[in-house]
């Protein structure tokens, strides 16, 4: 299915953005209305090979717009519907509310995740989060998804603890009757492997062309 939406001007834009679940779907501005038919007759088999992006990337090219990506990346989409499929890490995780800790050097900022009322998991070693489990956006009452992501500090990789902080939030997800949902980039082998190891399972993939605003 091919949906044309409404192009709007700002400093990125994403002129088409493809998903594939159990079909393919495609979002995209009016005027490149027929690359994608094109490409959704040639490449709907197959849509994220290396062929069918590079089809894309060759195509679509917004006037004043360009894209940095250099890598041609989309993302893995996955889910897990039944907390029996989560397969927990041997590493004690902590709530981030009984976690006691002096700094956080992650993006995620664990004291405003603290201000909303929202759920994470930490670890913590020496007053310092050095791993934390989140949810990617704020949550929603109405939400049946929480999309969650991970940080853990360059030096402290490798050791388990993205598992143990994901498999903690996992279960505070379906604690709260939701289901958990994971988005990682193909390039991205660590985290597809944490995520893998939890007991997630792959259940499509998608594509966002990114253009951002030249420079005048």
């Amino acid at each position: 299915m091919i949906n044309i939406v409404k192009p709007y001007k700002d400093d990125m834009i994403i002129p088409i953005s493809v998903s594939f679940f159990e079909d393919i779907e495609i979002d995209v501005y009016g005027e490149y209305y027929d690359i994608a038919k094109e490409y959704q007759k040639k490449y709907s088999k197959n849509p994220f090979s290396p062929e069918a992006l590079n089809f894309l990337y060759s195509n679509i090219k917004p006037y004043g717009y360009k894209s940095y990506e250099e890598d041609k990346e989309y993302y893995l989409v996955y889910a897990m519907d039944d907390i029996s499929c989560l397969n927990d890490s041997d590493i004690q995780a902590t709530d981030i509310y009984s976690a006691s800790y002096v700094t956080d050097e992650t993006e995620f900022e664990a004291d405003v995740i603290k201000e909303k009322g929202e759920p994470a998991s930490v670890i913590v070693e020496n007053g310092r989060i050095v791993s934390i489990a989140a949810a990617n956006y704020f949550i929603e009452e109405d939400d049946d998804e929480v999309e969650l992501a991970v940080e853990t500090l360059p030096e402290y990789r490798g050791k388990g603890y993205a598992k143990a902080v994901l498999c903690d939030m996992i279960k505070k997800v379906f604690a709260m009757g939701k289901y958990p949902t994971y988005r990682v980039s193909c390039f991205n082998k660590a985290s597809v492997k944490t995520v893998e190891s939890c007991g997630f399972r792959q259940i499509g993939k998608e594509l966002y062309l990114n253009f951002y605003k030249e420079e005048e």
